[in-house]
């Protein structure tokens, strides 16, 4: 399967949005890391207050130069999100991932809707 990702900044949510797909090479995950940082910094919030829902459903078992190239981007704590939610499926990439986002705020799903729940339940409620 061809690498695919597409990534999408929703102020309104203070969300990050990932979907990864396919099998990647370094050259990609480095314009992959360029474009999260720049989708984090577009919603001008304080440090570790976005979201991120990071769907790898359809991501491929990755060679280990990759999965270390994913480690080092994702490590930075300056982009380290409040909560981090990831669907996956049942293949060995969840293993992979899981290495990668070496987090405790993370959860993981098998479907978009349950996530996206989970990250809303921890939205502040601004009371009038």
């Amino acid at each position: 399967m061809n690498p695919t990702h597409t990534i999408r900044a929703d102020p309104q949510q203070k969300l990050v949005d990932i979907t990864l797909a396919g099998l990647f090479d370094v050259p990609r995950v480095i314009r992959l890391a360029v474009e999260v940082k720049a989708a984090i910094d577009s919603l001008a919030l304080a440090r570790h207050e976005h979201l991120t829902l990071i769907d790898v459903s359809d991501f491929s078992l990755q060679s280990q130069d990759v999965i270390s190239a994913l480690q080092s981007a994702f490590s930075n704590p300056r982009y380290a999100s409040r909560r981090l939610a990831v669907i996956t499926d049942k293949s060995l990439s969840p293993m992979q991932v899981q290495r990668v986002l070496k987090r405790d705020t993370v959860q993981w799903f098998d479907n978009r809707r349950e996530a996206e729940v989970w990250l809303r339940a921890d939205q502040p409620t601004h009371s009038p």
